[in-house]
């Protein structure tokens, strides 16, 4: 039964219009959205006020935005409700198991080697095996129901070269420093890359990915928030160091970054969509901001960097933006250069100011060092040139024969993905590895300049495009496409697959129709 069928008595006892209790619903939210800006400035007040010499003058200029901000949250919020409605619409059976995947990926304490070794499975590993173990179930159950029989996906295409680049990782597990984490970590990954298989072959079209991309992103956003709530309650925690991260869950500052930038770039991209028209603005611009304020207080170089070169994909790929980029430098540049004739410091105070944000407090041993990972890199190098046809074992071969053999075994992870799967499945792991990346940067460059595909097919493409250069970049000094469980980089893949498919079946179709 559907919900206009549910309300439809009450409105005729009452005789009221139909927007009628919506809108006497709308001071709650008013009251809610009043609650939360005043608790904001509240936590403001009390951490700025007398933290600097201009403390006071930070908490007037927070509260100055406040006020506007408040404003664009009111406006936001039922455009936000609707695409909530939107995605509750099109919900079907893979949006649950998506979740229990995000769900085990979240962290709730960090151990060292040693602990690990110890006892592999304690109780919050379990918050992550069992989510993973439910989802793995779930798809035997259905490939034996055929709903869908998704095992021929899994072995086709940009899903079957992470399929095979698994299948790798699982191989491995007979020369692994330690096997049993090689061989969980390498199902537990072919596991997520059955679901992303599994989605594949019971997609509906576009609309598919579509719903799939904004599900992955509303996790971006709610773990983003999940950090915000930690700040006003262990804000010395919740500020490490001066950057924003997570408490509970346990969530990196890079993380965060990441997290930041994301929003931010899909923000960007449908405030100013290159194919089709601008919808819900509102909400985007709170996603941009609330994005952008993330990354920026996180102070991952490496986020911003990344971010910057999404928006510079964005603006090549657009004849109105590269338009509007080249004539607002001609415009700028006369009154950049009249600036610096009349004071000669303002290249040097605009050089200072891309120092200490690149430098972030640290010395120059660390910066030299990208904070230790070229040491971490080195050795695990060298610790290939020992077995350099096999690798030392999937998951294994960074935690416990670099980092391990370092000191460093609190660190999970080689922070670069192409570090970690050379060290752990030599090159027979890197080609597959490589070859989906880059197979999702060719059909999703053919969709954005194909006719074939329709302009909502474009944008999210071109959309796609953006956070795949960001996680490319990342992915150099991060680990961001090899480790449980790249939910962005899968959709990503998911799509560029579609594209594929879909390109190929209107190919097929022309060649049909051509007169002979």
């Amino acid at each position: 039964m559907s919900y206009s069928v549910l309300e439809r008595p009450t409105i005729e006892r009452t005789g009221e219009p139909a927007g009628h209790e919506v809108r006497r619903r709308s001071p709650l939210w008013l009251l809610v959205l009043f609650a939360l800006v005043g608790l904001s400035i509240s936590v403001g007040v009390s951490m700025l006020a007398g933290s600097s010499p201009y403390g006071v003058l930070i908490v007037a200029a927070i509260i100055g935005v406040s006020v506007p901000l408040l404003i664009l949250m009111i406006q936001a919020a039922p455009e936000a409700l609707a695409s909530a409605r939107e995605l509750a619409h099109n919900w079907t059976w893979w949006h649950p198991l998506w979740f229990f995947i995000f769900f085990s990926m979240l962290v709730f304490r960090i151990r060292d080697v040693s602990e690990a070794k110890a006892n592999p499975l304690d109780a919050y590993a379990m918050l992550r095996i069992l989510p993973e173990a439910f989802v793995s179930l779930t798809l035997i159950v259905r490939l034996i129901l055929k709903k869908p029989n998704w095992l021929g996906a899994l072995f086709r295409g940009i899903p079957g070269a992470m399929a095979i680049y698994c299948l790798v990782c699982l191989a491995t597990t007979a020369w692994s420093v330690n096997a049993s984490w090689t061989a969980y970590k390498s199902l537990e990954f072919l596991a997520d890359v059955s679901l992303l298989a599994a989605i594949v072959a019971s997609a509906e079209g576009f609309v598919t990915y579509k719903n799939l991309v904004d599900w992955t992103l509303t996790f971006y956003g709610l773990s983003l928030l999940g950090v915000w709530s930690n700040l006003p309650i262990w804000p010395t925690e919740a500020m490490d160091g001066g950057r924003l991260t997570g408490v509970i869950p346990v969530e990196a500052s890079n993380s965060v970054g990441t997290s930041g930038g994301v929003l931010a770039i899909v923000a960007l991209c449908r405030l100013m969509p290159v194919f089709g028209e601008v919808k819900n603005r509102a909400w985007y611009m709170l996603l941009l901001i609330f994005g952008l304020v993330s990354m920026v207080l996180s102070k991952t170089r490496n986020s911003e960097a990344a971010f910057i070169f999404a928006v510079a994909l964005i603006v090549l790929l657009s004849q109105r933006l590269r338009r509007i980029a080249i004539w607002g430098g001609v415009l700028l540049a006369p009154l950049v250069t009249v600036a610096i004739l009349l004071n000669d410091r303002l290249l040097g105070y605009a050089w200072d100011l891309v120092l200490s944000v690149a430098e972030r407090d640290q010395s120059d041993a660390a910066i030299g060092s990208l904070s230790g990972r070229t040491a971490w890199w080195a050795y695990g190098i060298q610790q290939l040139m020992q077995h350099p046809f096999t690798g030392l074992g999937a998951y294994a071969a960074g935690r416990f024969a670099v980092l391990g053999k370092l000191g460093v075994g609190a660190a999970a992870m080689m922070h670069s993905d192409w570090i970690e799967v050379l060290i752990g499945t030599s090159f027979w792991g890197l080609i597959p590895f490589a070859g989906a990346l880059l197979a999702a940067w060719w059909f999703l460059y053919r969709c954005i300049k194909s006719d074939v595909f329709s302009p909502d097919q474009r944008q999210l493409a071109l959309e796609l495009f953006a956070l795949l250069g960001m996680l490319t970049m990342h992915s150099f000094f991060n680990d961001e496409l090899s480790w449980h469980c790249p939910l962005l980089y899968f959709a990503i893949l998911g799509y560029a697959e579609w594209v594929r498919t879909h390109r190929k079946a209107q190919l097929s179709y022309a060649l049909e129709r051509r007169p002979l």
